[in-house]
């Protein structure tokens, strides 16, 4: 693919590339996301119809407008990074990120709309309802059979569907929801860890933070204080 002045490429975590070419005089600015932000707008905007977009054309053309609003948006970064100190710039960095791409999803939308972007199939509808359904109810649903009997089919056809989109079972799915909202709570508030876990309906604080060391290596106070922050380069 061709990257050209006034483009925008989106190079999310599954996307492999390598640079061929470099005209002469080429430079380019870039906002390395962390895996937590990352994670937290992937989970937040269920259009998976997006994601897909971005998987096969990572490259946007962008019009005046959006280049425009694009380097807007990227002085916003520096300036939350320069001015402010956690929380407060983890948490306006989050709200940003999101609001970069929920306007993505919608720009893409309208371009979009009457065109086929990607095979759909039966199990693609399926995919994109469970995930509007885990974005709606993994802070208090967590059996698999809930979630199925939500989409009409059984937990076993469920199963298969998940492991040949993302190679993982809908358990570990629901699971990874979960830590993406117990993470959101850890970075962009200051409540206190057994009040994350009443919200989220865990039996008891040690349970949650069993569940969340078993799962990321480091209890939640020790997560929320370690925190990464993106970094902007040019």
């Amino acid at each position: 693919m061709i990257f050209r002045q006034g483009n925008m490429a989106v190079l999310t975590p599954d996307v492999w590339f390598s640079v061929s070419e470099v005209s002469s005089g080429f430079s380019s600015r870039y906002v390395a996301l962390s895996e937590t932000m990352i994670e937290a707008a992937y989970y937040k905007i269920t259009s998976a119809s997006m994601w897909d977009y971005l998987h096969h054309v990572p490259i946007l053309r962008l019009s005046p407008q959006q280049r425009s609003l694009v380097m807007g948006w990227m002085e916003q970064m520096d300036w939350i990074l320069a001015k402010f100190t956690d929380p407060d710039r983890i948490t306006l960095l989050n709200n940003n990120v999101y609001n970069l791409f929920f306007a993505i999803d919608k720009e893409l939308d309208k371009a979009l709309k009457n065109k086929t972007m990607t095979r759909k199939d039966r199990a693609w509808d399926i995919t994109c309802r469970f995930w509007s359904l885990l974005t709606k109810h993994s802070f208090r649903e967590r059996a698999v059979k809930f979630y199925s009997n939500a989409l009409h089919i059984t937990p076993d056809y469920l199963n298969k569907v998940c492991h040949r989109a993302y190679g993982m079972s809908p358990k570990a799915l629901i699971e990874q929801q979960l830590l993406v909202e117990i993470k959101s709570y850890l970075t962009d508030t200051r409540l206190p860890v057994s009040e994350i876990a009443e919200r989220l309906n865990f039996e008891d604080t040690s349970y949650m933070c069993r569940f969340f060391r078993c799962k990321i290596g480091c209890s939640p106070l020790e997560f929320r204080n370690g925190n990464a922050v993106p970094k902007i380069r040019e």
